[in-house]
């Protein structure tokens, strides 16, 4: 079939649906669908990386994004690659959580990570030194760090918005932290829920 362009919009009933048919069998399967409850599904290909669609864009639903490529710097210090996540505006992150993709290699000593607004910030999730690895040497693929976001004043006569909240689309920056020289840099990727609220 052709492609068609339409200049007014596009109404069906019963919702639409990606299919691909094998030419040899035609045996049809479906790769995406959007339905009358706004479901999405299917898989999205950003810059050649493959990310499952998890949850519509509508409001108090979870979504979930990826700040990836994350290194161990080859000094102590900072990753050279600390890694930007857009903050939806009108959202609250509600959980990150760190994945170990390739394994970094270092003296023995430790790695940690932080959270912030601003580049090697910690307002978001505080700096944790070696809650990643603790006096060893490498960590293992498929390691998940899970962690604590920072709290507002609790219990106080005027109670603060939540740091993790954002009225605006913002920038938020994961960073790796070593103590300890790195031969190979490895690469975590930070897993960042947050619920849309208006």
């Amino acid at each position: 079939m052709g492609t068609t362009t339409y200049t007014g919009a596009v109404r069906s009933e019963n919702g639409f649906s990606d299919i691909t048919k094998n030419s040899d069998t035609g045996v049809i399967t479906t790769n995406s669908t959007y339905g009358n409850n706004a479901s999405v599904g299917g898989t999205l290909v950003v810059n050649g990386t493959t990310k499952l669609v998890s949850a519509v864009n509508s409001k108090f639903v979870k979504h979930v994004g990826l700040a990836t490529g994350v290194t161990v710097n080859s000094t102590a210090g900072d990753s050279p690659t600390i890694a930007t996540f857009v903050q939806p505006a009108n959202t609250i992150i509600t959980n990150i959580k760190i994945f170990c993709v390739t394994a970094p290699v270092i003296g023995s000593g430790d790695i940690g990570y932080e959270v912030g607004t601003s580049s090697s910030g910690a307002q978001i999730v505080a700096t944790q030194a070696d809650e990643i690895l603790d006096a060893g040497t490498t960590v293992v693929v498929g390691n998940v760090t899970l962690t604590a976001l920072v709290l507002q004043t609790q219990d106080g006569t005027t109670a603060p918005a939540s740091v993790q909240y954002s009225a605006v689309a913002r920038n938020i920056f994961c960073n790796i932290t070593n103590t300890v020289n790195a031969t190979t840099a490895g690469s975590f990727t930070f897993i960042i829920e947050y619920v849309q609220v208006a």
